[in-house]
């Protein structure tokens, strides 16, 4: 825009100089001879300067008379794409104080635009401290998954799923499916049990008997003493299956301190350009580790819609779609070579499931794979299922594990499949020496519903409740010396928790069958 002092100017200048507008308006006033003596008394410069006025005061009539004029017209040219337009109309009466006003007010709202358009969400990743963060993750929230606002318009369908936990429902889907005042007695007391054998960094251990000093043995493994990720999941879990969250409840302060030790004890880092909270241990078997501390990380996500735990969920279930193997399937490795297990596969694929029902964010994908990894070990038309291929004989906890996938990826009740595979659970019937089948068959029953529920309910309530430590220190607890693998690795921990949330069955989650199940199904 050309300046009040451009030579371009001048043409205008010459104009009005010599034009005689301003002598007739000065002979309306004064005589003729009059006004000669008055120029003819004035030297030649004072004439000069007296013309000069004049003009400057027209000039300042002229871009005063009509300022909307202007400035509609540069709002217009400012609009416009067409620069010739704005080069066309440099007036050049415009102070070079407004222009550089507008220059500032125009440059200032470019910048702001820019950090709305363009977030770095990777740098809060990278400079934030989880292990000094008390569950605090909330900056990182709208990069992660949907803010709080988002889950609580979907709260129709969010909330349905968890809903079944709260008091009132609990209630009615203990009469409902079989649960009685004594199985809810056995949780208390179990729940009890566990935050007597929470350590002071919040997390739990395989190794419980160094928390009561001995007051109670049998502990795991001492080859699992260092998976302390999966033994604080698998405290976790009953608490919140009961309706405990670190917002409401007689526990909140022992799930708060747990939640807050499995963030803080995750390696968070990026894989495939997204965040991850990778909570895997050697001595948990890798990815049996973070499949179950995913699950604990989203159920009290889902329960709570807690915009701070919303970044740690999202990060776990980000691990789990990056450690997918080519098959579809989880192994104890992140993409191992040989393929997934159906064992690992479950934890991974309720972890999912429970991320979905908090509205995280699922990749179809993922869940696409675990069904082609379950196509690929099912035998008798998706009846039976082996542990990385299809097995000639029945495998109790594979097979329960394969069809409470199969029920959450999609299988109908009707599905002649989903039909066939509960029959064979239900015939196998309640295995006192296998709990990890035990706990995967009691949700196939439950979901299922009818009369083979009904025995496999019985039989385990009864004997649950029976079989429950009333000793001092283990009282509300559980040991299965002849459990099988899980109870007899994880020690009276992870007996307690099987056996806890086994009774819990009740109204962990919606069933999947009912009428008005709400309990949408994963994004195929």
């Amino acid at each position: 825009m050309a300046s009040v002092n451009d030579p371009n100017q001048q043409p205008i200048q010459a104009e009005f100089i010599p034009t005689p507008v301003v002598d007739d308006e000065a002979s309306q006033e004064i005589s003729p001879g009059r006004r000669f003596l008055f120029f003819s008394a004035m030297p030649a410069w004072a004439v000069s300067t007296f013309v000069h006025v004049i003009i400057l005061l027209v000039l300042g009539l002229v871009s005063i008379a009509d300022p909307v004029k202007i400035v509609n017209v540069l709002s217009a040219s400012s609009m416009s794409e067409e620069g010739p337009e704005m080069e066309e109309f440099a007036i050049e009466q415009i102070d070079p104080g407004d222009v550089a006003e507008m220059e500032e007010v125009t440059e200032t709202t470019v910048d702001t635009s820019e950090q709305i358009e363009m977030p770095e969400p990777t740098t809060a990743v990278e400079t934030i401290e989880i292990a000094e963060v008390a569950i605090d993750m909330g900056d990182m929230v709208s990069d992660m998954a949907p803010s709080a606002t988002s889950l609580q318009t979907l709260s129709s369908v969010s909330g349905a799923p968890m809903s079944s936990r709260s008091t009132e429902m609990k209630k009615k889907l203990l009469r409902d499916y079989g649960g009685t005042a004594s199985s809810e007695a056995a949780v208390t007391e179990a729940l009890k049990w566990f935050s007597r054998h929470q350590f002071p960094n919040g997390g739990w251990s395989f190794q419980h008997n160094v928390a009561c000093n001995n007051r109670c043995g049998e502990p795991g493994e001492p080859r699992r003493s260092g998976a302390v990720n999966a033994a604080t999941a698998m405290a976790l879990l009953p608490f919140m299956g009961a309706g405990q969250t670190h917002k409401s409840g007689d526990f909140r302060e022992n799930v708060y301190r747990g939640l807050k030790f499995l963030i803080a004890n995750g390696k968070l880092g990026k894989k495939n350009g997204m965040p991850v909270l990778d909570l895997t241990e050697s001595a948990g078997n890798g990815m049996y580790s973070h499949g179950l501390a995913a699950i604990a990380l989203c159920e009290a996500y889902a329960m709570t819609g807690d915009p701070e735990l919303a970044m740690p969920a999202q990060a776990a279930i980000n691990f789990i779609v990056y450690a997918q193997c080519r098959d579809g399937g989880w192994r104890y490795q992140p993409q191992q070579a040989d393929g997934g297990d159906t064992s690992v596969v479950g934890w991974q694929v309720m972890a999912l499931k429970s991320a979905h029902m908090g509205h995280l964010m699922v990749p179809p994908t993922a869940v696409q794979g675990s069904i082609l990894f379950l196509d690929k070990v099912q035998s008798n038309n998706g009846a039976s299922y082996g542990y990385d291929r299809p097995s000639t004989s029945v495998r109790p906890a594979c097979t329960a594990v394969g069809v409470l996938c199969r029920m959450y990826t999609g299988w109908a009740k009707t599905d002649p499949r989903t039909i066939a595979g509960v029959k064979q659970i239900a015939k196998i019937g309640f295995r006192k020496d296998q709990i990890y089948y035990d706990y995967y068959a009691a949700q196939v029953l439950r979901q299922f519903g009818g009369a083979d529920w009904e025995k496999f309910n019985n039989e385990m309530r009864d004997w649950l409740v029976e079989t429950q430590s009333q000793s001092d220190g283990a009282k509300g607890s559980w040991h299965f010396p002849g459990g099988g693998h899980g109870p007899k690795d994880g020690g009276r921990l992870a007996a307690t928790s099987f056996a806890t949330m086994m009774l819990e069955v009740y109204y962990r989650h919606m069933p999947l069958y009912a009428d008005n199940a709400a309990d949408d199904d994963f994004p195929l």
